[in-house]
């Protein structure tokens, strides 16, 4: 089993909540660091997007080296409106890198970096 973990350099709480919106999820579990910001300061989270679990935490990333040169996560949706769905969410304060429209492998594809650093493909 292979499962990606997001370091979000402070901002994981927020990162949750935006993700809880675009993939119409929930977090299966968290834990605090104590001695940092209580309620605030991600040790550990998992959550489920689109069936696969996904690890994230405050703690461990570096701002200054970002995955989105070397790596990306593929969402793939079932249809075209839950996509522009997500996407509409995780643009806002992110970058477009491929703009939304049909390939000759996907009737829709786009790819940007959200306002956390992550890099997303999303493809029906």
């Amino acid at each position: 089993m292979l499962v990606a973990q997001l370091y979000l350099n402070g901002a994981c709480s927020e990162a949750i909540e935006v993700y809880q919106q675009a993939f119409k999820t929930e977090i299966d579990s968290i834990m605090y660091d104590p001695d940092k910001e209580p309620d605030q300061f991600v040790f550990h989270a998992e959550m489920h997007i689109l069936g696969t679990r996904v690890m994230l935490s405050d703690f461990g990333g570096q701002k200054c080296a970002g995955a989105e040169s070397t790596m990306e996560l593929v969402a793939v949706f079932e249809n075209e409106e839950a996509l522009r769905e997500a996407y509409n969410i995780l643009i806002d304060g992110g970058t477009i890198i491929t703009p939304i429209g049909p390939t000759f492998y996907s009737v829709c594809l786009t790819s940007l970096t959200d306002r956390f650093g992550v890099r997303w493909c999303f493809m029906v």
